[in-house]
């Protein structure tokens, strides 16, 4: 059994004051807003979470929001565009690249993404294997608070003595990060951020590339990979066809390899849906036996079925036509929000 979601998404370009005790928002500037919505299918459907999410963002586009809201901090301008939706859903709002906020289920979360530099090899993997030898990567960061204790600029606070602590640093040499795969990084930066007396932590990402990453939440590990495909789709009832570049997101959720530091490698992932991906990628989707129509939602529960049995511990399949259309598929009650498309 699996709980099927839409995703919708948007853009709007707008300016605002944020008073407050951040003094560099007392300012009239501007940003460029993404949202993206997620509903459940029995709601609403595609085209129509769409079209309601661009009604709603169309009156803030090029526009002062303060002459449009009470308030236009993050958490009050995704809260605006949440209650204005047609259904329940979820939201997600980025303000800009480093900063956010996620409404689901009335919890409201802050989030902010940071990056950092460093050097590290695994030092318990196979011989031979690439992540064996001492390598590098610029790691990607998100930290998310529930924001009923904790302000986004409390968390940027809480980040920067851990930035100088891993940047430019050769992890392994770090007490506590010997295997710094990027489950133990995450684990790491979790208990860090407690010790620090960080109130209301939800969770940490680490992402090593921009296609694979982990998140703790001082309970449950999850590890994500991704991989693009270029496929032809059914376009109208006369045997057109148009085509889509997807952005297929494999969520993960399960206990460490104690050993190996790791959940699964990334690169066991990415063979093991190998073999889907051949037949998806530079293929028209309504050819594939069991999919119907070539729809997003149909793909997704096809992967799901052919996958799962090769990776039992598939907790989340996230399929994007674009950037701002998609569909989720969630099993072990796993309702993480996905990222958005391009980070």
């Amino acid at each position: 059994m699996h709980a099927s979601c839409l995703l919708a998404g948007g853009r709007f370009e707008a300016a605002r004051r944020v008073p407050g005790d951040e003094q560099r928002l007392n300012g009239l500037h501007g940003h460029s807003f993404r949202a993206l919505a997620r509903a459940d299918v029995t709601h609403i459907a595609q085209n129509e979470l769409h079209a309601a999410l661009e009604r709603v963002l169309a009156p803030l586009d090029y526009a002062d929001l303060n002459q449009q809201l009470a308030q236009c901090d993050d958490l009050s301008l995704a809260q605006h565009i949440k209650d204005a939706l047609p259904c329940p859903a979820a939201l997600l709002l980025q303000s800009t690249p480093e900063r956010g906020v996620m409404l689901e289920n009335g919890t409201a979360l802050y989030w902010i993404a940071a990056r950092f530099e460093a050097a590290h090899h695994l030092p318990n993997v196979p011989a031979g294997h690439k992540c064996g030898r001492l390598h590098g990567h610029g790691f990607g960061v998100r930290i998310v608070a529930n924001a009923q204790y904790c302000s986004q600029r409390q968390l940027e606070a809480a980040w920067a003595p851990l930035f100088l602590r891993l940047h430019q640093r050769y992890l392994n040499d770090i007490p506590g990060l010997e295997n710094p795969t990027s489950e133990v990084i995450a684990a790491w930066l979790y208990h860090a951020l407690q010790d620090a007396g960080l109130t209301g932590l939800a969770w940490v990402e680490v992402r090593e590339t921009h296609t694979a990453g982990s998140q703790f939440d001082g309970k449950r590990f999850r590890i994500w990979k991704e991989q693009r495909f270029e496929s032809a789709v059914p376009f109208d009832c006369h045997g057109n066809y148009s085509g889509h570049s997807y952005l297929v997101r494999l969520m993960l959720t399960g206990s460490l390899d104690r050993t190996m530091g790791w959940l699964l490698d990334f690169g066991d992932v990415k063979d093991r849906f190998k073999p889907l991906y051949r037949q998806l990628d530079h293929n028209p989707l309504d050819k594939l036996a069991g999919v119907r129509d070539g729809h997003s939602q149909s793909v997704a529960e096809w992967i799901h079925a052919h996958l799962s049995p090769l990776v039992p511990e598939l907790a989340r399949i996230d399929l994007m036509d674009d950037e701002h259309s998609g569909v989720s598929l969630l099993f072990h009650d796993d309702m993480r929000w996905p990222l958005l498309q391009g980070e």
